[in-house]
């Protein structure tokens, strides 16, 4: 098994430094993400619980977000489009570190929300940056291995990343609130960090901004025109969404 993973990574390593410097910047991002994210994933709801929040209440914390991230995803995408990938994928990192501080902050459950809508306001936006610099950066032969070989990064970083948690939960008191809560304040000093790194590095992608509509509701208008007369498309979307319905109902 060892063997597996680090012939695996030795592959995605010399693929990722024969890439574009985006492409690494983003597989550096995805991999501390991943990183920063398996700190805390195990231990969110016992710190909610351990602050106040009640069964329905941890629910409503998921609900909020997934909403949230499902109202903002045409939006963000085209706001994108026409604003550029660098700020906005900059905007998702330092959200991502005022959500971490909140959670650090947090003296009762009810801050939390606010740290939910941020995560998912943050997620979408660093998602969609992530698509746009992988497609940009890599030629059309290579998408497919670099999508992989930016999973493959992430995965290795994500198994450690709980076992460190672990020590560290272990060191700071426990399984409480006090012994959580520096974690959190480590996630905001990572975030930090990531966003130095990718605010020096991160060039904007090549792709060219489109001209939209005007108008505050101009995304709607945009939206229309990106399906006609591409019916691939649209069926491609449908597919895609049935297969996700499964996925949402557990």
């Amino acid at each position: 098994m060892l063997t597996w993973i680090r012939a695996g990574a030795s592959r995605s390593l010399g693929f990722i430094r024969r890439q574009k410097p985006n492409y690494q910047v983003g597989v550096i991002h995805s991999s501390a993400n991943s990183l920063l994210v398996g700190l805390t994933s195990q231990y969110t709801a016992i710190y909610a619980v351990a602050l106040g929040a009640d069964s329905v209440q941890l629910g409503s914390l998921s609900s909020v977000g997934s909403a949230l991230s499902t109202l903002i995803s045409i939006p963000v995408g085209w706001s994108v489009d026409r604003r550029g990938v660098r700020r906005f994928f900059l905007l998702g990192i330092a959200l991502s570190a005022l959500m971490a501080l909140l959670y650090a902050v947090a003296q009762s459950w009810q801050l939390l929300i606010v740290a939910a809508i941020l995560t998912a306001v943050a997620t979408r936006l660093t998602g969609t940056g992530c698509t746009v610099i992988c497609a940009d950066s890599v030629k059309n032969p290579d998408r497919a291995t670099a999508q992989n070989a930016c999973g493959s990064m992430s995965s290795v970083v994500a198994m450690v990343s709980p076992l460190i948690a672990a020590t560290l939960i272990t060191a700071f008191g426990g399984m409480n609130v006090e012994g959580i809560r520096p974690l959190f304040y480590l996630r905001v000093v990572g975030y930090g960090l990531v966003f130095l790194l990718v605010a020096r590095r991160l060039r904007e992608p090549q792709v060219g901004r489109q001209a939209g509509a005007d108008g505050p509701w101009g995304f709607v208008t945009d939206f229309g025109r990106l399906f006609a007369g591409r019916p691939g498309l649209r069926r491609w979307i449908a597919i895609s969404a049935l297969n996700a319905l499964p996925m949402a109902m557990f």
